[in-house]
């Protein structure tokens, strides 16, 4: 790796970071001005602490809360939409409302979009019987229900076994070796907890098909009760975050791209006030794909600091359990992962999709389409879809691939 990687530490240093604080706040150097137009105050359902926020006094049926709690005849009409489909005889990459029908889960599963895009911004589904079915069968169950709540699928990676494909599902999993994978660069194919972060994408979900022994708690933050504190408190931040950075490419070399972190969106139509925060820790730690173009200054490394420790701060942890599906709104919720223990007969699998509900969708900012793009515009294809069975790693997940 080279030493030029580590302008941040991946894992935040909270002494570090609230010594530099406490001094900011002490010398009363503190520029106490916003960006023009960004509110000093969100009020919204997106807004939400987890000191007073209990996601399990939020549980429905229906969709229209954090949990939904399938009951039997839901569970049913998943097992008859499962038959209807495999009768078909048609690829995976055809799972659509149509072919996976549900119609009596359906207006529920809608509502689940709307608390996504318009409500809490998370959705946790719980009681799929995955015991019950096998690799492929949990596989089409998955992608089914999910497209009922976002029916445009992301590509996750852009090789399978070597040929071009768009891998539209991907595992999570620890995928070091027994003896110990020192190639393994990216945290969430390890046993190790990943800090505060956005994936890709509108709508990130989870599907847990297997338990660890202990830990691996999804950990979940409103990114907009982080933006209150900031304008709260260290209103220069904003002022940061919304200024361009030089974000290193994943997978380019010498490609640097200048992007904010934060996005406001003022009032139009129908739309309401919006903030966006898109960022990863890794892009600017010795983790990255590639180096950083220049440092990173001090200021910069203070907001990256106090949008993990704000949203530590005011985070809810859930256990993820077999048979959980979990939806976030990308847009508006900041994710974190603990860290856990697998054994030779509890090990912690996860599918993930990056998913797009064109309906209920926010609208994107001009600076990341390119992004969004290269996840769900067709002529970005780089082959056939692909929806691997089993555990596979990106191909972009260890030192090797770094090229």
């Amino acid at each position: 790796m080279h030493p030029d990687y580590a302008n941040v530490s991946y894992y935040p240093n909270y002494e570090e970071y609230a010594a530099r604080n406490n001094n900011r706040l002490d010398d009363g150097s503190i520029d106490q001005t916003l960006p023009p137009g960004f509110p000093r105050l969100l009020n919204s359902k997106m807004v939400w602490e987890g000191e007073s926020f209990s996601p399990h006094e939020h549980t429905s049926s229906d969709g229209t809360e954090c949990i939904l709690e399938l009951n039997g005849s839901q569970v049913a009409e998943i097992d008859a939409a499962l038959k209807h489909f495999q009768a078909l005889k048609r690829p995976l990459s055809e799972l659509s409302p149509s072919t996976f029908p549900l119609p009596l889960l359906h207006p529920n599963l809608r509502s689940v979009s709307e608390n996504l895009h318009k409500g809490y911004g998370f959705t946790f589904i719980r009681g799929v019987p995955v015991d019950k079915y096998n690799a492929e069968e949990n596989m089409i169950i998955y992608v089914g229900i999910s497209s009922h709540i976002g029916c445009v699928r992301g590509r996750q990676d852009k090789s399978f076994e070597g040929n071009p494909a768009d891998v539209m599902v991907a595992h999570i999993a620890d995928f070091r070796h027994p003896e110990g994978d020192d190639k393994m660069v990216i945290p969430a194919y390890t046993d190790g907890e990943v800090p505060f972060h956005t994936d890709l994408g509108n709508i990130v979900s989870l599907f847990t098909l297997s338990e660890p022994v202990t830990g691996g708690e999804t950990v979940l933050a409103s990114s907009w009760r982080v933006y209150n504190e900031l304008a709260r408190t260290r209103p220069d931040l904003i002022r940061v975050l919304a200024n361009e950075w030089d974000i290193p490419s994943a997978s380019k070399d010498a490609v640097v791209r200048r992007l904010p972190l934060l996005f406001y969106q003022s009032p139009h139509d129908a739309a309401p006030e919006r903030i966006i925060i898109q960022f990863s820790r890794r892009s600017f730690s010795k983790l990255s794909a590639n180096p950083l173009s220049k440092p990173l200054t001090e200021a910069q490394r203070d907001a990256l600091d106090a949008l993990h420790f704000l949203a530590k701060k005011f985070q809810v942890s859930i256990p993820l359990k077999k048979g959980d599906m979990q939806f976030i709104n990308n847009l508006s919720i900041v994710h974190a992962r603990s860290s856990y223990v697998d054994d030779s007969t509890h090990r912690r699998h996860l599918l993930r999709l990056w998913l797009w509900d064109p309906e209920n969708s926010w609208e994107i900012p001009n600076q990341l389409r390119h992004r969004w793009d290269s996840l769900y515009d067709p002529a970005s294809s780089h082959g056939p879809q692909v929806f691997p069975l089993h555990p596979t790693a990106r191909s972009m997940a260890t030192v090797q691939n770094r090229t």
